[in-house]
């Protein structure tokens, strides 16, 4: 299937209201089959407001998933992916939902299928496990068979903890409280070495699924990723190559990194044991940045001005900034304002500059400005985007990776 662009995906959601009812067609029981633009054929129960939202982030999610996999291995998914979303618990049990998850993919003798159970208020915790499982179901479609399980666990869990600002997916973000977590299971002797995590089978996995194992696979893709400047991002590219093409995991391992898994580990356990407390504290202000400043963009298209930072949180606050409302394709939602304002008092003081075009500026402890900025033409919001203004030398990050700007 033909990537859309991030800006094709915006002008998208103009008609999805119209298609659900357009191409709404009856499944089994409740469930509604909608064959959206997009990456995905939706089946569902949950309401248009759930449906549109989640729709939204996912295309967004699966254009990454497809990029990122492209980069790796050349193709692309050729087909729309299956995604059942179910707004009962029983109905996603009934469907082959385990017991106590709230996603799975499952592949079977029907097919393979991307399932959540959304519920009627989706959480951080619901978007990390749709992202992780559809990682999973992109794997599939492209290369028709799954990594082992360190490698596919943990890159599934690398994305599950992507970021969504409303117009860009943003990956690379180490919340601080599982960084936290790994330290402490480092220190306490609560993982699996290198060698036994890379020889573990899915049988091994499955049987017992542990929570520090996808910790340790998390981490180790993240070392892999941005370890060293990237150092080590080219070899695994290589691995899974060679382990997509037929090569054993181990052979593929040994010509990717060498024989030995002492070094590996060493480095591995210092870089995370090294870790400051926040270390990708300016990523998240810059998604924070970008998810308010879009709201501030659409504000000012509804004619809505601002003399301070003060006001426009103050307006968030009591409900009376102005916002798109369904089905206009400018609709971001309110959950996605609710969080970002909430998290704004932790990341730093607030600035507005007034005018015309205002920008939001986030200064951080350490004196760096986070600045975001949209441009209109003809009444539409052209672009959004933040950039970052570093008071003296300052430090990168494992992830200081800019943020794309979105055509709207």
């Amino acid at each position: 299937m033909r990537s859309p662009t991030n800006s094709q995906i915006g002008k998208l959601a103009m008609i999805v209201l119209a298609a659900i009812s357009l191409y709404a067609r009856p499944a089994c029981g409740r469930m509604q089959v909608y064959n959206l633009p997009g990456y995905y054929i939706i089946h569902s129960d949950e309401s248009p407001r759930i449906l549109r939202q989640i729709w939204l982030r996912m295309n967004f999610v699966a254009q990454t998933y497809e990029r990122r996999l492209h980069r790796f291995f050349g193709g692309d998914v050729t087909q729309k992916q299956p995604f059942f979303i179910f707004r009962h618990r029983q109905e996603y049990r009934r469907a082959g939902g385990p017991a106590g998850s709230a996603g799975v993919f499952i592949v079977g003798y029907h097919g393979q299928r991307l399932m959540a159970d959304a519920g009627t208020k989706i959480t951080h915790q619901m978007w990390h496990t749709i992202q992780h499982e559809a990682f999973h179901q992109f794997t599939y479609a492209m290369i028709g068979r799954f990594f082992p399980p360190w490698a596919n666990e943990g890159l599934a869990e690398y994305f599950g903890e992507g970021l969504f600002t409303g117009n860009s997916f943003v990956t690379g973000w180490i919340p601080p409280w599982r960084l936290a977590r790994v330290k402490w299971e480092i220190t306490h002797h609560k993982l699996k070495s290198i060698r036994v995590m890379r020889h573990m089978r899915y049988r091994q996995w499955n049987d017992v699924l542990m929570g520090t194992n996808y910790d340790e696979a998390w981490s180790m893709i993240y070392f892999l990723a941005w370890a060293d400047h990237g150092k080590f991002d080219g070899p695994f590219m290589r691995y899974m190559a060679l382990y997509k093409n037929g090569m054993s995991a181990n052979r593929a391992w040994r010509i990717a990194y060498g024989r030995g898994n002492g070094g590996f580990q060493h480095l591995w356990k210092k870089y995370w044991m090294n870790m400051p407390k926040d270390p990708t504290a300016l990523l998240y202000a810059k998604v924070q940045t970008q998810a308010l400043t879009n709201f501030l963009a659409r504000a000012c298209c509804l004619h809505q001005k601002f003399t301070s930072a003060h006001q426009f949180f103050a307006r968030i606050a009591n409900g009376t900034l102005r916002t798109y409302k369904l089905p206009d394709n400018r609709w971001l939602p309110q959950t996605l304002l609710t969080h970002a304002a909430r998290r704004a008092p932790k990341l730093g003081t607030w600035k507005l500059t007034p005018g015309g075009l205002p920008h939001l500026i986030c200064r951080m402890a350490d004196g760096t400005k986070v600045v975001g900025m949209f441009r209109l033409s003809e009444g539409r919001i052209r672009k959004v985007w933040v950039k970052v203004l570093r008071e003296g030398a300052g430090g990168g990050q494992p992830a200081d990776g800019a943020l794309g700007t979105v055509a709207q």
